[in-house]
């Protein structure tokens, strides 16, 4: 756990609550779910936000309570055409700046919380005189402004998965293709599924019910709130292309079937003449010439030879084969 003391300028790297901390107007602590219940009485958090940091839902949500609100967030990433979930809790009173990230977290992640912790030790530093409701202002945005990015990269990698699996099926749509699109449905659904939660909750933010944002900061989340929309209909678009990359494998499977089909017509083509010839002269008439007649043999296989000759003259010449 780390905590950065703005009143008296110290680093804390533990455990545990420093009691030098508890009477702090601005403090930034970046934590695991696992530490929460020691700031559960110290914050006067509400328990149902303390289980929601232990438990992983997969949830969004934005709650104002009295004195803080609350945040819980879903962070996405893409490894194999598979959405991987990860969830990220965040409390911001105008006395400290509380982010819950989950224990095992990823590349991602990482840089986040390298990007959070830098910008808050760089406020520690610096000696200009600013408000500190300021800082967590900027770390706030910060936040998700780094989040958008990632959801941004997210749905940039889901969409070339999907543009890469369309350049396959256009050469031959196979049997595992309908699995790998269905595996991008779905990932494509739950991602659209959690921006449409925060499509919402940029206007919950600019609500500022406990007054965590300063005046001259809510412009930056009105854009956010503008990216966080852009970000929903980009998800849209991204699962409307899914569903036309089961159009395209239906159209796929549909032609090749009637290749096939094809194939198979052109073939009876050719045998049904040759079919109808054998056919009378296997009849076991009495009277039938041609079977005492020397030359009858070879000129049967020449006439089946030119009506087969004869069906692919015709056949190249309308180009149907």
């Amino acid at each position: 756990m780390l905590l950065l003391d703005y009143d008296t300028n110290k680093e804390y790297t533990t455990n545990t609550f420093p009691d030098a901390c508890k009477d702090s107007n601005a403090l930034f602590i970046c934590c695991r779910p696992a530490d929460m219940p020691l700031f559960r009485s110290i914050f006067e958090l509400d328990e149902s936000t303390v289980l929601d940091c232990m438990n992983i839902d997969e949830s969004v949500r934005f709650t104002a309570f009295d004195g803080y609100d609350f945040a819980s967030l879903v962070h996405l990433d893409i490894d194999g055409g598979k959405v991987l979930f990860s969830e990220i809790n965040l409390y911001v009173s105008r006395r400290y700046f509380l982010l819950v990230l989950p224990e095992d977290g990823n590349e991602k992640l990482a840089a986040l919380e390298g990007k959070i912790t830098a910008l808050a030790r760089n406020f520690q530093k610096s000696n200009k005189q600013t408000d500190k409701v300021e800082y967590f202002n900027q770390l706030f945005f910060l936040f998700f402004n780094t989040l958008v990015s990632y959801f941004s990269e997210t749905l940039e990698m889901l969409e070339d998965h999907m543009q890469v699996l369309s350049e396959k099926m256009m050469h031959r749509a196979e049997d595992e293709h309908f699995e790998a699109i269905h595996t991008l449905r779905g990932t494509a659904y739950a991602v659209k599924k959690v921006l449409r939660a925060f499509s919402y909750i940029g206007l919950q933010i600019l609500c500022n019910e406990n007054d965590v944002l300063s005046k001259k900061r809510l412009f930056l989340f009105r854009n956010l709130d503008t990216r966080f929309r852009k970000l929903y209909d980009f998800s849209e678009s991204v699962y409307g292309l899914s569903g036309e990359l089961l159009q395209t494998y239906d159209s796929k499977l549909s032609q090749r079937t009637n290749d096939i089909v094809n194939k198979l017509t052109i073939v009876t083509l050719f045998f049904g003449p040759l079919t109808v010839i054998t056919g009378i002269y296997g009849m076991n008439f009495r009277v039938m010439p041609e079977l005492n007649w020397p030359l009858g043999y070879p000129l049967a296989l020449l006439l089946m030879a030119g009506i087969s000759l004869g069906i692919y003259v015709f056949l190249k010449k309308k180009k149907w084969l």
